[in-house]
């Protein structure tokens, strides 16, 4: 893997997984957030969460060279396509797995709640991200993604930049990013108060369905994140400054 910033112990989480996409699930596993709070170096995020940053180095070394295709942002040549492949894979995802998940967790709290409390907190927390996730798709659907595609269009085919009701793209780009830190952070309550989507021993078929559903919610949304904050969002922007 190539250093980043000199050192990968200094290197933000979100450009190592665009230097090297093989590292989500090795950053998933261990609670490291690479989306919402890629900002941090990897060294910042693994004290932070306290992993060991040799075991963080073993398994990123464990996964071997890095094959020269694998630049996930060299995928996405078009605009439009990111934007469809995020609707299609991600926006579809929330929604059919959402319900499933709230369902799941109100029958936990109905049959375990007397036993693992920690199971209201939890459902209140995920329905709080669903309702947030629900209403910001809405916007990126309605508002932000067309926009982002009409520029797309006026940079292939040269008519007038488009006009916009909400003055430079930065503005609902902001937004946008200001709401992944908030679902960011109500999954990172999850992760904690479920110990790492962990169940417990006494755990029934249900509850560890329910735990493996939400540890697969979180992959899903930090791979839905990272596309948008590291590589939607900052070729939009360039697309609108070079029109």
């Amino acid at each position: 893997m190539s250093e980043v910033s000199g050192s990968i112990l200094h290197a933000r989480l979100a450009d190592i997984v665009l230097d090297d996409p093989r590292c989500t699930p090795v950053f998933d596993r261990l609670g490291l957030d690479y989306c919402c709070r890629g900002q941090r170096t990897l060294l910042e995020a693994s004290e932070e969460q306290h992993v060991p940053i040799s075991e963080v180095l073993g398994e990123i070394h464990a996964l071997g060279p890095r094959l020269a295709d694998s630049d996930r942002a060299a995928e996405w040549p078009d605009l439009t396509a990111l934007i469809h492949h995020i609707l299609s894979r991600h926006h579809h995802y929330v929604r059919e797995h959402e319900p499933v998940i709230r369902g799941l967790l109100d029958k936990l709290v109905n049959r375990h709640g007397d036993r693992h409390p920690e199971l209201f907190e939890a459902r209140a927390t995920f329905n709080l991200l669903s309702q947030e996730l629900l209403q910001h798709m809405e916007k990126e659907e309605k508002i932000l993604f067309p926009f982002i595609e009409s520029l797309s269009v006026a940079t292939a085919d040269g008519p007038p930049q488009p006009g916009s009701p909400f003055g430079t793209i930065m503005n609902p780009i902001r937004a946008m990013e200001h709401e992944h830190l908030v679902a960011g952070t109500l999954m990172a309550r999850l992760r904690t108060l479920t110990r790492g989507f962990e169940p417990p021993a006494d755990a029934c078929m249900s509850y560890r369905l329910c735990f493996s559903e939400l540890a697969e919610f979180e992959s899903d949304l930090h791979t839905h994140v990272h596309l948008e904050n590291y590589v939607l969002f900052p070729r939009a922007v360039a697309l609108e400054n070079a029109l």
